[in-house]
């Protein structure tokens, strides 16, 4: 009895505790245009970027890509180097929006996102 007792009671304060918690975000997701963006030759490099859309006068901002990084073109995984391609070709174009999210502990980008429907 004693240890269902101390069972429920763990439960409850772990999930009462966990609700009265401070969020943290972790994950941040910057809406831009390719033309915002400086890629790096390969995915071990950093990206630099303008986290607007358009021309802005907002300050570049700059996040490392890792192996683990995911690219997407128009909803598609691909590989890097197709990405690349893919932003170089669209490099001019403000009607085409990109979708950087950046791991803000690591200052990692964990996903990018091209045309994505």
């Amino acid at each position: 009895m004693d240890i269902r007792r101390l069972t429920i009671g763990a439960v409850a304060f772990l999930a009462f505790g966990a609700a009265s918690a401070d969020l943290t975000t972790l994950v941040e997701a910057v809406e831009l245009t390719p033309s915002n963006v400086i890629m790096p030759g390969s995915v071990n490099g950093t990206v630099t970027f303008r986290p607007c859309a358009g021309e802005c006068a907002k300050e570049h901002r700059r996040a490392r890509l890792t192996p683990e990084t995911e690219f997407y073109v128009d909803g598609k995984k691909v590989k890097f180097e197709i990405f690349h391609d893919a932003m170089v070709a669209l490099r001019g174009d403000d009607e085409t929006y990109a979708l950087v999210s950046v791991d803000l502990e690591q200052n990692t980008i964990t996903s990018f996102r091209l045309n994505d429907q």
